[in-house]
């Protein structure tokens, strides 16, 4: 598919301890920066794509899972997977909003679209669309999703793009829509999620992702939380969070 042609087809092995964000503790520290360009990400993601399943779904699956159950995409709607990477969610979506809704995946890497529709082609959903697009600069009109879920990806966004992240992500969704995000999440604060942060510091590139204060950061973005859940995977904590726009 040609750049030109992207914007016409555009228009749950853990643990979980919590389900409300009613109690949360002071968070405990500052988040790490993420340094790499969006171009050494690109490349980093392409040369990639083929093997990614097989280095990132063990760990990336179960909060995926849960995440999905979340967000709970219903028949008949539009909805967005940002960073959408090798399609696995994608598919998922396209399953449950029917012959009569749309599931998009936007994802930043040629690698990870092109592998994302052979996975739509493989299960034999032509509902399903994938694009490449930035996750801070969507090629989609105002207003045009239902729902959008990005597993894995907010992190991924240094510290001061954030902000924009989140509201170029209002933007696209419809009044009343809702957002799911799953992410690391720093308010743990334990030894392993000391240890991948030195890691990430010092190969920001491969490790390209960093705990971050999730609902926090969704709050001040304007979006109301509706339900939190928290899983351990692999040591690591990760907040699975539905949000809806405020009012």
């Amino acid at each position: 598919m040609s750049n030109a042609e992207q914007p016409a087809m555009a228009s749950a092995a853990a643990s979980r301890c919590s389900r409300s964000d009613a109690t949360d503790e002071r968070p405990p520290g500052p988040i790490s920066r993420v340094p790499r360009s969006n171009g050494a990400a690109r490349e980093w993601y392409d040369r990639i794509s083929a093997q990614y399943d097989t280095v990132a779904d063990p760990f990336e699956a179960p909060a995926r899972t849960t995440g999905l159950e979340l967000l709970a995409a219903e028949p008949g709607e539009c909805v967005l997977d940002v960073g959408c990477g090798t399609g696995i969610a994608v598919v998922e979506l396209a399953g449950a909003v029917g012959p009569n809704g749309t599931a998009v995946g936007v994802d930043l890497a040629d690698g990870m679209a092109r592998v994302s529709r052979a996975a739509l082609d493989d299960a034999g959903l032509d509902r399903g669309v994938v694009v490449v697009g930035d996750g801070a600069a969507l090629p989609f009109t105002a207003d045009a999703f239902d729902a959008l879920f990005a597993s894995f990806v907010l992190e991924l966004f240094d510290t001061p793009e954030i902000p924009g992240v989140l509201a170029e992500w209002r933007r696209v969704l419809a009044p009343g829509g809702r957002l799911c995000v799953v992410s690391l999440s720093r308010r743990g604060d334990g030894p392993a999620t000391w240890l991948y942060e030195r890691v990430h510091e010092r190969l920001p590139t491969i490790v390209d992702c960093r705990p971050i204060y999730v609902r926090e950061t969704l709050r001040e973005a304007g979006f109301r939380i509706d339900e939190t859940r928290t899983e351990t995977v692999w040591w690591f904590p990760v907040e699975i969070v539905r949000c809806r726009l405020e009012s």
